[in-house]
């Protein structure tokens, strides 16, 4: 009996090669559709957290509070006891960097020293010349240089490279930072443009300049004082167990506040925030979301109705050949379980294969990702120009799940229409066909 439904499988393409294909194309379809959307949303977490937020940050409240004014003063002192205190005693996972963010107007000066050009720009300062430096490879700074080199001494900057050819800026070229120094006065620094860099981020190529910390921390008198310190999760780690990770380490930062350090201001009080609390990104993430499930949910519905309906025209075509077996013998429901055992196990074939062809097409957006840089060219949102999808254990479950169940379930609903049919009638059926 079982050889003989092997065969019946085998030769009859609308019980095996039909569904087969729809469920792989179905279940690879969803794959990869969750996982490209999955990949947009993290890309813009990961993409934001790099160059600006931190997956979690941990700030002065006074600066916070008045970040656009960029308050210098407010800054939080004794860098490198905080940062032992933080790599102690927060979370292994958690890497942490300092950060200082400063705004100057950069002058650039002509052949005799007149202002040529100038403007306002947004600075960030981190470590730029230690060989062990992980901000180098988290901002992947060497790939992104369109002209120009890395910093490898004091005094040396990079900005952004719509900037550059906004303000005529020439390589190996002076330019004058005019800003404000930690107690309130001006703070005039020159620096030599070295490297133009592209961000992939239309604000940021336009208003960006980055400079070592210790050169930040001598142009603005903030000796051992950082504005931030940025903490980097892991990729596998989810933007749902942010909020987590922020609530713990606030808890932790308690005892840091009853120390208080010698290099801190009386008013100083760090906060840890999350980069959900920041730039607005949790409402933008929550629409992302609801948008998310409702494209997702109408793909499924789509699938599993195409699915069903393979299933219930499946099983009225063989009408015919189930009053043949009933009239051999076999019991209704032995046939209804045979029948539902056979759509099991295409199911679970074509699962199979749509992951392996879902999961490949994913993987491959994931390391070679779709450049949209066109599209993303006047956003000014911080989107990489490059869309990376994220492979995940949720796609292939919201992908299997259906692909299992639903032509099953037709299978099963059509299979149950013989108990309402006489031996009789099916025989007419097959008469017919």
């Amino acid at each position: 009996m079982i050889r003989w439904l092997i065969k019946g499988m085998l030769r009859d393409r609308t019980r095996s090669l039909f569904p087969f294909l729809v469920i792989t194309v179905g279940v690879a379809l969803v794959i990869v559709l969750v996982g490209f959307m999955d990949g947009v949303i993290m890309g813009m977490m990961d993409s934001t957290a790099h160059l600006d937020t931190g997956h979690l940050r941990v700030v002065n409240k006074p600066f916070y509070d008045e970040e656009h004014l960029n308050p210098m003063d407010r800054a939080l002192g004794s860098q490198k006891e905080t940062g032992d205190w933080l790599k102690k005693n927060s979370d292994p996972a958690i890497e942490w960097s300092p950060r200082i963010r400063w705004g100057a107007i950069m002058d650039v000066p002509d052949e005799q020293g007149e202002t040529r050009s100038h403007t306002p720009v947004m600075g960030m300062a981190l470590d730029l010349l230690s060989q062990d430096s992980t901000e180098l490879k988290r901002l992947n700074l060497a790939e992104s240089l369109t002209r120009g080199r890395m910093p490898d001494k004091r005094g040396e900057i990079l900005v952004g490279y719509q900037l550059a050819r906004t303000l005529e800026l020439e390589i190996n070229k002076s330019v004058t930072l005019i800003g404000q120094t930690f107690d309130g006065g001006i703070a005039t620094d020159n620096f030599t443009v070295v490297g133009f860099v592209r961000f992939g981020i239309f604000a940021m190529d336009k208003k960006m300049a980055l400079m070592d910390l210790a050169d930040a921390q001598e142009t603005f008198y903030l000796h051992d004082m950082v504005t931030d310190w940025l903490g980097y999760l892991p990729a596998h780690v989810s933007f749902h167990e942010y909020d987590e990770y922020r609530s713990r380490l606030e808890s932790a930062l308690k005892a840091l506040i009853d120390i208080h350090p010698s290099g801190w201001a009386r008013d100083d009080l760090p906060m840890a925030v999350s980069i959900l609390d920041q730039r607005h990104i949790r409402p933008i993430a929550e629409k992302f979301l609801v948008v998310r499930k409702f494209i997702i949910g109408i793909f499924l519905f789509l699938m599993v109705v195409v699915l069903w309906n393979a299933g219930i025209l499946n099983g009225i075509h063989r009408y015919g050949e189930m009053g043949i077996r009933l009239a051999m013998g076999e019991t209704h429901s032995r046939l209804i379980l045979s029948l539902v055992g056979e759509s099991l196990v295409v199911g679970i074939v074509g699962s199979v294969a749509g992951c392996a062809l879902g999961g490949a097409c994913t993987y491959a957006l994931q390391e070679v990702g779709l450049n949209m840089g066109d599209a993303f060219a006047q956003s000014g949102l911080m989107l990489s120009d490059v869309v990376r999808a994220r492979l995940s254990v949720g796609g292939f479950v919201r992908g299997v799940i259906p692909g299992l169940t639903a032509s099953v379930m037709g299978t099963l609903i059509a299979g149950l229409a013989i108990y309402n049919r006489s031996e009789a009638n099916l025989f007419r059926e097959l008469e017919a066909g």
